[in-house]
């Protein structure tokens, strides 16, 4: 089968949302439009598309465009949002450098680099404490062991690179005595603005195993009746819901879910990955968006998983 379309949503994903949405069922809508519920069928499965005048008729019936119902509208999303390995060790390490911050504040500078050996999520920073600290007994310049330390950065692999920098930058504030909150401001613009308006959260998130995060939403009661469009995904298997999940943006997937009950959350937060399942969580949290943000990101969730559930009914 080549329907599924990765890089954006194939008509008959749009049209199943879009019924879904009306709570229709393939007989009610094919009645509307005076055809046969096959024809329906084989529209939201990819196997025939509609003549114009259909679409013309369609489109009129749900008030979109025909651009929007054959998809040509969507964005294409390659990945699952905005949260790669990368922003993830970058978060992780910005968390383990505000707790050297606070060590250092309270207990001193040679407390922070006994407490960083317990931390682990980073070699660099291993490296740096006990690296500029012998510098500093030295009597060297601050200036000047911070640009060696920065050389260092510059000579990490490629991947690594901006982890180093953030780590020589966010430092050489902890080494000079700056305040909390411009620390904070350093971590958050090394990882990015949706970082910054959650810092601190992920330390909580973190304090769970996956499996009782996922444990936390199994008894979640849906936002209001009306959000109730992901349900029957609940039937997917493992499979059908990690075709779903690589081809949703976190928004979308946070929005979607912070509508849907337990038993829809369990299932799809059991096929993501330890470093998304945590982000995403996190994200949950912090989520106060409307009822209208939820019932479109259900729809959007909707378009991808129709090609999952009409292949699981065959």
């Amino acid at each position: 089968m080549e329907n599924i379309v990765y890089h954006g949503v194939a008509m008959g994903g749009k049209l199943y949302s879009l019924r879904m949405a009306k709570r229709m069922t393939q007989e009610q809508l094919a009645e509307v439009l005076s055809i046969s519920p096959a024809a329906v069928s084989k529209w939201e499965r990819n196997l025939s598309t509609p003549g114009i005048e259909m679409l013309w008729a369609l489109a009129d019936y749900f008030d979109c465009s025909i651009d929007e119902l054959v998809g040509r509208s969507l964005a294409q999303v390659e990945r699952v949002g905005v949260y790669d390995d990368d922003k993830f060790r970058l978060a992780l390490v910005g968390e383990d450098l505000l707790k050297c911050a606070e060590i250092s504040r309270a207990e001193g500078l040679l407390a922070m680099e006994e407490a960083v050996s317990r931390l682990n999520s980073s070699k660099f920073l291993l490296f740096a404490i006990p690296y500029i600290k012998n510098l500093l007994m030295m009597q060297v310049d601050l200036d000047v062991s911070f640009r060696l330390l920065e050389n260092y950065a510059q000579a990490l692999p490629e991947a690594e690179q901006r982890e180093g920098r953030m780590i020589a930058a966010v430092l050489k504030m902890i080494f000079a005595g700056e305040r909390p909150e411009l620390i904070q401001e350093m971590v958050a613009s090394y990882i990015g603005m949706d970082y910054r308006e959650k810092s601190g959260y992920m330390r909580e998130i973190l304090k769970y195993t996956r499996q009782e995060l996922i444990n936390k939403y199994k008894d979640k009661k849906l936002y209001s009746e009306a959000t109730n469009l992901l349900e029957e995904l609940v039937h997917l298997g493992d499979f059908e819901i990690q075709v779903i999940l690589r081809n949703l943006d976190n928004l979308t997937l946070t929005a979607a879910l912070a509508g849907a009950s337990g038993e829809v959350v369990t299932a799809f937060f059991s096929n993501l990955a330890d470093r998304i399942l945590y982000l995403i969580s996190e994200d949950m949290e912090l989520w106060h968006g409307t009822e209208e943000e939820i019932l479109e990101a259900q729809r959007k969730v909707l378009e991808i998983g129709s090609f999952c559930l009409n292949q699981d009914a065959e």
